[in-house]
């Protein structure tokens, strides 16, 4: 089970951006107050999310594992797919031209949940260009959402990268 992301995308922060934007412009026009309601997920939908034919690890022997999509999130947890979906993922070149990762998370459940989260950075050719970063703990509240965020501590060698989520 995993997310994609088109790198730079993301029509809801746009969106989000151009309000803010216009608001500190000077802009003063009103605005309406909405409250949300609690959130409803189909983490079935989630996990039968359709073929990624972008960049993936694959195993040297055909057919002895499933293949693993970069630039996405891996659960290494069959239950968290049931429990939590991943809402957003994206990725960005910083000032000093190291990569920034970001994955938000939506828990669907009643309880708190508790993740671990942790990042692999990958040259053109998948090898690592560092090691896999440390777990990192989310706590994820009932029916809210969570995010991780990692740095690569590499420059230009960073292409690809993958999220790895796991339950505590």
């Amino acid at each position: 089970m995993n997310a994609r992301a088109i790198l730079g995308s993301g029509g809801l922060a746009a969106l989000a951006a151009g309000t803010l934007l216009g608001v500190a412009a000077g802009e003063s026009q009103p605005v309406a107050a909405r409250e949300n309601q609690v959130v409803k997920c189909k983490t079935k939908d989630a996990r039968k999310s359709g073929e990624y034919a972008g960049a993936a690890l694959v195993a040297n022997v055909p057919r002895s594992m499933t293949s693993i999509d970069l630039n996405a999130v891996q659960f290494t947890d069959k239950a968290l797919t049931r429990e939590m979906v991943v809402e957003g993922l994206f990725a960005r070149r910083t000032e000093t031209d190291t990569v920034e990762v970001s994955a938000r998370f939506v828990n669907c459940t009643g309880r708190a949940l508790i993740i671990r989260a942790r990042s692999n950075f990958m040259d053109e050719v998948q090898y690592p260009v560092e090691p896999s970063s440390a777990w990192q703990r989310v706590i994820i509240q009932p029916y809210a959402t969570g995010v991780y965020r990692e740095r690569s501590m590499k420059r230009d060698e960073v292409k690809y990268y993958l999220i790895e989520i796991a339950g505590e």
